[in-house]
């Protein structure tokens, strides 16, 4: 991936809004013959770190154990656009807009039941705040099978890059007719992909340069 000035440059506060506001992301370990593993999972970020759960024998954990350098990816995909939208013959205007941030990561794992059971209540705080469930023991016979299988994950972040992809190569008359033809189009995220946009002219501090091809970058 590229990482253009105009487009990774993001202020802290607003990867950290972004992120929060995620609800999957993706962890990128490395096998012992050098084959990526990738899986999707609900996460807790907080305090410099990323906390998620495993099942001790997924493939991950091992990684993880021989390998504790990895990476965990947060994206949204917005939406995709015709080329026609920026200039009436180059097709190369034709671009995609996401918005994406990587850690870089070195990940711990720890299988102790208490430390599971804690990193659970993290989670279900963030996604079950409404509670609905018996709290969690690990010496509770509801529970104690569970977490006798699962493993806590803790990876902490040592370095982030982002990459907000939103047109911020182009002038901002140019994004606000992208904005208004998203509207018109009406496909299911492209609201949002315009809300995003508006963003980088009302909300943040773009370059506003003439503009490069976009389709492969």
């Amino acid at each position: 991936m590229i990482f253009h000035g105009y487009y990774a440059e993001i202020p802290r506060a607003e990867i950290d809004r972004f992120v929060r506001s995620q609800e999957l992301g993706r962890l990128v370990t490395l096998g012992q013959d050098g084959t990526p593993h990738l899986g999707l999972y609900p996460f807790v970020y907080d305090d410099g770190a990323v906390d998620l759960h495993l099942v001790r024998s997924d493939e991950q954990i091992a990684d993880l154990r021989a390998r504790p350098r990895c990476l965990f990816e947060v994206d949204e995909t917005l939406a995709v656009i015709p080329s026609y939208w920026v200039h009436p013959e180059y097709a190369g205007s034709a671009t995609a807009y996401h918005r994406t941030v990587i850690f870089e990561c070195e990940g711990t794992v720890v299988e102790e039941p208490a430390a599971v059971a804690a990193q659970q209540q993290r989670l279900l705080a963030r996604y079950q705040p409404e509670g609905g469930f018996r709290p969690l023991a690990p010496d509770d016979a509801l529970y104690r099978g569970a977490l006798a299988q699962l493993a806590a994950v803790r990876l902490g972040i040592t370095r982030v890059r982002a990459k907000f992809k939103l047109g911020q190569n182009r002038p901002v008359e140019t994004r606000r007719k992208v904005i208004g033809e998203l509207e018109r189009r009406g496909r299911p995220n492209d609201r949002r992909a315009a809300e995003a946009l508006r963003w980088t002219f009302e909300g943040a501090e773009p370059a506003d340069g003439a503009g490069s091809p976009e389709a492969s970058s």
